[in-house]
This record gives structure tokens, C-alpha cells and sequence, in this order.
């Protein structure tokens, strides 16, 4: 049977992929965990992910894409881009969790293993037997990531959330609005999945290190309502500091002006602009040929600009609707003017900067054939993220996990099937 290295035993060839020569255990699903073993994945990691025929991850229930505007061929649970993007570069097995047959082979598989991620529900794993304190006495080595919605412990700990309650509960949703207007409700993506899984990735990172040094692993206890206050932390100190309640502002900024979306030429065409400094607005109105109304005194001073921002995006849109989009993105980079076309996802994919960067990269699935993959975006001189394969099918490691790992033979892989264990 074969077995992966201990930490500090790994001796990676020169421009190995870093993380190569560990192994993970994947109980995670839909987004925020499935993507900080992807990630890991992309640098190296043999990853594993654990799934169950009747308990499908649920990003492989998201529907039939369409290609070219036609149903694509192949069972749906497979194809879903979905599921290929944060389950890229895995190994796939079913295993029945609940089955008692099944804890002997996940105690050996948690015994060659260096890593186990996890964002289910506070106490669903340890009901299995899967719980850290029991692990770590299979493999003190072990690194535990649970990625719970408020942790594993304390009044909220039995919380189910996806990201919208998440993000809601925090008061992030409650910032989404225009200025004067009521909040408008959830954003349109699950923010909180992927911030959740930035925030674990890094103290994951850092107990790979610390597990090199010491031979002691841990677990990470992170709560993802505690990650998305990161990223509301101006509202939440200036409600501390100074009582007051944050409320939505569109796409205005405290300290520039302009700062928001502007129609450009033709339907539902939009730029973002965004003047950092004084110098910049002399430019802009200098595009503009200096109408009458941007020579008004009080606009140099940023602080007005601010105070008259209803105004002065009235009279910008003026000026920015009479451009086409690409035309107005040209001329206010060239003159040093943040400003960017509002894309709509065709015209992303489609974005020169996307296929400049490196962002995709191209791998074949077995059934939906050669597709594009967003990879994740660091640059580095060497060891650069990279995928080199699709999704896995439902169970198409198993025989590798079962038989080349934990050492069984087909006759006991045939009745573990039969008894619905490898399923």
C-alpha cells in the first residue's frame, strides 16, 4: 500500500510544484471549501474528495449547461462548469459516511493523510466519527480545516447558512443600495464563499509550516461570518467609534468624485470611472473640452465634488453618453483616468486582459470534452498555480483511493460496493 510522505520528510525536486507529496481529504462542498482545496490543488496537493451518490455535492445539481445554445450532451450531474471550476486537479470517491463499514477505510486514509478541509455543519463530521479530536489521535500530524458559518463553538455555532444569510447577518447586505433608497437585497454571487475561503486558505498555509518545524498539526476553527466582517470593517468601526449606521451609497466614494457607473453610447452600456486627485479632474475636463458647468471653482476641491456629487454625475453622464463604451475606456486610460468597461459575463470572457494574464487555462473532461478554467490568479517567477485536469467524475478514483492506497482487492471492493459503502 502506498502512503504519502510525512511533512518534513518531503524532498521536492527542483521547481516542484510546492505542495506537491501531500495528501488531503475533501469533505467539503458547493463553494468556499471546494475552492481552498482546489487552490491547494493548483500547487501541487493530491487532493481527494469525499462524495456520496445520495448526498451529491450540490454544485453538480445546478442544471444542463447550454452550449451554443443547445442542452449539452452527457449526464448532468458530470457536466456542470460549475462543479468543474472549484473541483478541478481532484481525485472523486463515494463513500457512505454513515455506513460503520466505511470507518475503518477513513481511518486509514486520514492516517496517510496530511490535510482534511471541511465546511459542513458544527458536529456533522464528529457524528461519523470524523470529528478532529479523534483524528489527531490517528495522526498527530494532522491539519484540520472546518469552515463553519460562526465556528464550532459559542451560541450561533448551530447555524446553517449559505452566503447570502452569511453576509446578511453581518451587515453586509445592508450596505447594498443607492443613496436615499432602501437596501435592494442580496448581491448577485455568494461573496462570502470565496471570501471565506481566502481567509482559510492563509492560516492553512501557515500550519503546513508549522507542521514542518514542530511534526504538530491543528485545527483551524474559522467562522466565515467573522471573515466577511473584513470586509464591511469601515462601517463597523465608524459604528463603534462614532454611532453612526453605515447606509447605502451606490457607487459614491468618501473622498473621490467622480466615482461611480456612467452611461456610454447605445443600450445598457456603462463605464466605471474614478478620479483619485485634483490633477486628474483638471484632465477629465479638459477631455471635456471644459464645459461651463465643470468650471465651476468649487469642483477643484475634492471635497466639493464630493458634496455635489448628485450634480456632478448628472452632468457627467451627459458627456460619457454621447462616447461609445470602448472609445471613452481608450481615451480616459491614455490620459491616466481610472476607467474600465461594465461587462457582461460574454464580454469578460472575451476581455484581452483575461487571455494577457494567463487567467484560463485550457483541460479536457472526459464527457464535455476541452473547456476553459479560471486558475488561481498569482503570477510567480516558478511554481506558478496551475490546472492540469477537469473535475473528477462521481467515484472515478475509487479504485485507485481503495486499491492502490488503502491495499484492497477487487473481491472486497466488489462487496463494499454491493453493500452500498462505495456508493
Amino acid at each position: 500500500m502506498s502512503a504519502a510522505p510525512a511533512l518534513a520528510s518531503v524532498q521536492a525536486p527542483a521547481h516542484a510544484r510546492p505542495l506537491e507529496g501531500l495528501r488531503v481529504l475533501d469533505f467539503s462542498w458547493v463553494w468556499s471549501g471546494p475552492l481552498v482545496t482546489s487552490m491547494l490543488a493548483e500547487f501541487g496537493a493530491e487532493v481527494i474528495k469525499v462524495e456520496h451518490g445520495e448526498r451529491l455535492d450540490s454544485s453538480r445539481l445546478r442544471g444542463r449547461p447550454l452550449i451554443d445554445g443547445q442542452p449539452a450532451p452527457g449526464p448532468s450531474i458530470e457536466i456542470g462548469p460549475y462543479f468543474h471550476q472549484t473541483n478541478h486537479d481532484k481525485l472523486g470517491i463515494t463513500l457512505n459516511l454513515k455506513s460503520p463499514q466505511a470507518q475503518a477505510l477513513l481511518d486509514h486514509l486520514v492516517g496517510i493523510s496530511d490535510i482534511v478541509v471541511e465546511n459542513l455543519s458544527p458536529g456533522a463530521l464528529e457524528r461519523v466519527g470524523l470529528g478532529y479530536q479523534r483524528l489527531c489521535k490517528l495522526n498527530p500530524r494532522l491539519i484540520y480545516l472546518s469552515l463553519a458559518a460562526a465556528g464550532q463553538s459559542g451560541p450561533l455555532s448551530g447555524m446553517r447558512a449559505y452566503a447570502p444569510i452569511m453576509s446578511s447577518y453581518c451587515g453586509f447586505e445592508a450596505l447594498i443600495g443607492y443613496t436615499g433608497c432602501d437596501p435592494i437585497g442580496m448581491m448577485n454571487f455568494g461573496y462570502g464563499d470565496p471570501n471565506a475561503a481566502i481567509h482559510g486558505l492563509l492560516p492553512l498555509l501557515a500550519a503546513i509550516h508549522e507542521v514542518e518545524a514542530s511534526g504538530c498539526g491543528q485545527h483551524i476553527d474559522m467562522s466565515q461570518i467573522e471573515a466577511l466582517l473584513a470586509v464591511v470593517a469601515e462601517p463597523v468601526i465608524d459604528y463603534f467609534m462614532n454611532g453612526r449606521d453605515a447606509v447605502p451609497t451606490g457607487n459614491r466614494h468618501r473622498q473621490m468624485a467622480p466615482h461611480g457607473i456612467y452611461p456610454a453610447a447605445g443600450e445598457e452600456r456603462w463605464v466605471s470611472i474614478a478620479v483619485a486627485e485634483n490633477a486628474q479632474w483638471q484632465t477629465l475636463i479638459g477631455l471635456m473640452e471644459r464645459p461651463a458647468w465643470a468650471s465651476d471653482p468649487a469642483f477643484t476641491d475634492a471635497g466639493e465634488r464630493v458634496s455635489r456629487w448628485a450634480e456632478l454625475d448628472r452632468e457627467l453622464a451627459c458627456w460619457t453618453r454621447s462616447h461609445e463604451q470602448a472609445h471613452l475606456v481608450a481615451l480616459l486610460r491614455a490620459a491616466g483616468i481610472a476607467c474600465s468597461p461594465v461587462q457582461d459575463i460574454a464580454a469578460q470572457w472575451a476581455d484581452p486582459h483575461f487571455e494577457e494574464r494567463g487567467l484560463r487555462q485550457s483541460v479536457t473532461h472526459p464527457i464535455s470534452g476541452p473547456e476553459l478554467l479560471y486558475r488561481t490568479p498569482w503570477n510567480m517567477e516558478v511554481n506558478r498555480p496551475e490546472i492540469r485536469a477537469s473535475a473528477p467524475l462521481l467515484g472515478q478514483h475509487n479504485d485507485y483511493v481503495f486499491k492502490t492506497l488503502l491495499g484492497l482487492g477487487d473481491a472486497d471492493v466488489a462487496r463494499l460496493k454491493a453493500a452500498g459503502v462505495l456508493a
